[in-house]
C-alpha cells in the first residue's frame, strides 16, 4: 500500500492565485493571438504545482517529491532504514503580497509537521502536516509500527 500526503503548494497562497489569474488571462488573449498559450502553461505551473511525501509500506521506502503541473512528481525514493529519527515541530509561514496601492496583506498559516530525519540532519522528509502535536505523535507510533522501524526504541509504548 502507498499512502500520498500533498504538504504544501509550490508558490504559496498568493502564486496559486496568480497562476490562475494567469490561466484566465491566457485563455482570453489565446482567442486573439496564439501567444497566450505562454501565459496558460505558465499558470499552470504556477497554479498546480505542490510538495508531497509519499510511503511504500510494502517495501519499506518513502519519497519526497514536487509534482509539476499537478501531473508529474519529480523526487527520490530512500529506504526507511536510511533514517532514525522522527522531528515533531511546529511550522509557522507567511506569505505577503502587495496591492496597487502598496498596501502589504499577509497571510499566516501554523500548523504541525513530522518529519524524517537521517542520523547527521543533512536529509529531512517532511511526512504530514496535521493540527496538533497529539495527532502527529499518534501518526509517528503508527508509522514506527507498520514501516517496522527497529531502531527508534525511545518512541515504544509500553
Amino acid at each position: 500500500m502507498i499512502a500520498d500526503h500533498k504538504i504544501d503548494k509550490f508558490l504559496g497562497t498568493s502564486g496559486t492565485f496568480a497562476g490562475y489569474s494567469l490561466m484566465i488571462f491566457g485563455i482570453i488573449w489565446t482567442y486573439s493571438n496564439p501567444a497566450g498559450l505562454i501565459f496558460v502553461a505558465t499558470g499552470m505551473f504556477m497554479a498546480f504545482t505542490f510538495d508531497g511525501t509519499k510511503i511504500d509500506y510494502d517495501s519499506g521506502r518513502i519519497k519526497s517529491y514536487t509534482c509539476i503541473f499537478g501531473l508529474f512528481k519529480i523526487g527520490k525514493w530512500y529506504s526507511v532504514n536510511n533514517f532514525n529519527k522522527f522531528s515533531i515541530y511546529k511550522s509557522k509561514r507567511s506569505y505577503t503580497t502587495y496591492s496597487r496601492a502598496n498596501v502589504p496583506l499577509t497571510i499566516k498559516n501554523t500548523d504541525i509537521r513530522l518529519a524524517l530525519l537521517n542520523n547527521d540532519g543533512s536529509l529531512k522528509i517532511i511526512i504530514n502536516k496535521y493540527n496538533s502535536f497529539e495527532e502527529a505523535r499518534i501518526k509517528m507510533s503508527e508509522l514506527i509500527r507498520d514501516l517496522k522501524i527497529t531502531e527508534l526504541e525511545e518512541w515504544r509504548k509500553a
